[in-house]
């Protein structure tokens, strides 16, 4: 399995990855002493990710109490929802984000994440020393053109048409995109995704 870290230009994280989790993941878990995320499964098992996250991405992540979790099978998301965020060594999260609630429309807040990413960088591969691996797991798909799977879409469909459901609030997150060269986590980042220039109007690579 590859998992990829995307990110809005409002500083909203997920991870992509390029199967379906077999297990549901409950939390995902970042170090940031190393840089490394461990996700939590619901049985208590858990998956330490070999790619670390990039440091300047640490702030985005600081401010977002929830993850968004998916999986592309044959071209669609299969896998799609929401977990909460624990960083290592914060004692004054949990307390700060005590009243923030996973989204009412989870599909419906995924869609929203998954078109509006901007950029990201590889977190897991299963062989993280083959380079020709650290491209996006989506290659020329852009985030925007994915689609649910049927047996979400019916489900995103019902989400949508409930006019009493509370509408999806994606999260806290910080203005702009990111910039800048590779880090630790080589690959596609910044490159995977074309952004857009708030200035001119053209993408930039």
């Amino acid at each position: 399995m590859d998992i990829d870290l995307l990110f809005t230009p409002r500083g909203e994280s997920g991870l992509l990855a390029s199967e379906n989790f077999v297990k549901k993941v409950v939390g995902v878990i970042l170090d940031t002493d190393s840089g490394h995320l461990s996700l939590e499964f619901v049985d208590m098992d858990h998956l330490d990710l070999n790619i670390p996250v990039e440091e300047e991405f640490f702030e985005r992540m600081d401010m977002s109490p929830h993850m968004q979790i998916g999986a592309v099978k044959e071209g669609n998301i299969a896998q799609a929802y929401q977990v909460p965020l624990m960083i290592l060594n914060d004692p004054y999260r949990a307390k700060a984000f005590s009243n923030m609630k996973p989204p009412k429309r989870p599909l419906e807040a995924f869609n929203y994440f998954i078109k509006s990413c901007v950029l990201g960088q590889p977190v897991h591969r299963d062989d993280a020393g083959d380079e020709d691996s650290l491209g996006c797991i989506l290659g020329e798909t852009q985030p925007s053109a994915l689609a649910f799977a049927p047996h979400l879409a019916r489900q995103h469909m019902f989400e949508t048409a409930n006019p009493t459901a509370a509408p999806s609030m994606p999260g806290m997150g910080l203005g702009g995109s990111s910039s800048g060269g590779g880090g630790s986590g080589g690959g596609y980042r910044g490159g995977i995704v074309q952004r857009q220039n708030p200035e001119d109007g053209e993408d930039e690579g």
